[in-house]
């Protein structure tokens, strides 16, 4: 019950104080993470262009026009479904290192920017975890729009707790569901936050380049170079979040039983009378069978 109410007193605003706080003290290690990140994700989207089915609804019955709407939806949905997967792996990989460098500062690690090459074996996992999350998503989505806010919402530590707490996949995303149950809405409200930010950080974007209209590229990097002053916020908010409810929900202790070795070490302990083969115990001098005296094991 107190712990309870001690998760309720968890203040969003604070949480978001403390990541900005943070943030600025270390604008130049986290802003260039982004910068890069979102800079590929530029080129990418430019890249996927190509291949955006082209919107050229035919002329002819509104028969034939439903049915090629309903094929340029289904087409349209895929590609923009694997993009946004493309986008999101690429992005979670950049988030690694921001989680990573963000623990070592609160666990008091010296030499934090050498903390990064701790977690390069860590990106094959980031990346199949961030595949999995990003399918749940957008299947949410795609499907009605509340499954889709409730995956972001439940999965929303696993990128934390895989760093942290050096999980796998599968345990990643229980231990992060275990972490937001009864708290979702903490988390809710933090992802929303930051949603808004960065809507508020595009369109503050799109406003400053209305001067830019003849000029595509100058547009496109100025939009990256705003959006990644602001899209570090999103995993050391996270991060903070997860320190939070750490306090509250520590990792449980993992129960060890005995192994293959420790069991057939103990077999071998168990002794029998060399002459009528009554089982002894692990102290006996006489066979309480037959009488004789055990004769000592070397």
């Amino acid at each position: 019950m107190n712990s309870g109410r001690s998760l309720r007193r968890i203040s969003i605003l604070k949480i978001l104080d403390e990541s900005f706080s943070l943030y600025l003290a270390r604008i130049e290690t986290f802003f260039p993470i982004f910068l890069l990140i979102n800079t590929f994700n530029m080129f990418l989207v430019y890249m996927a262009r190509a291949f955006i089915p082209p919107f050229n609804p035919p002329n002819k019955g509104a028969n034939e026009l439903f049915t090629w709407l309903i094929n340029y939806g289904f087409s349209a949905t895929i590609f923009f479904a694997i993009l946004f997967l493309a986008i999101w792996v690429v992005t979670n990989l950049g988030s690694v290192l921001v989680v990573k460098y963000v623990s070592n500062l609160f666990e008091g690690r010296t030499n934090v920017k050498w903390g990064f090459f701790s977690v390069m074996h860590l990106l094959g996992r980031v990346s199949v975890l961030s595949l999995i999350t990003g399918i749940l998503m957008a299947l949410g989505f795609i499907l009605l729009f509340f499954p889709g806010i409730l995956m972001a919402v439940i999965f929303s530590l696993a990128i934390p707790i895989m760093v942290i707490e050096r999980l796998n996949v599968l345990d990643s995303l229980r231990r992060s569901k275990e972490l937001t149950d009864n708290v979702w809405w903490k988390a809710f409200l933090l992802l929303i936050s930051i949603f808004l930010m960065l809507i508020m950080a595009i369109l503050f974007a799109e406003f400053l380049n209305i001067s830019f209209y003849t000029q595509r590229w100058l547009k496109e990097i100025f939009r990256v170079i705003v959006v990644s002053l602001v899209e570090p916020i999103y995993p050391i908010s996270l991060t903070q979040l997860y320190y939070h409810l750490k306090k509250y929900k520590p990792t449980p202790v993992p129960i060890e039983y005995p192994s293959a070795e420790a069991g057939s070490s103990y077999v071998s302990e168990i002794k029998f009378c060399y002459y009528c083969g009554q089982v002894l115990p692990y102290d006996a001098i006489y066979c309480p069978n037959c009488g004789r005296k055990i004769k000592p094991s070397l």
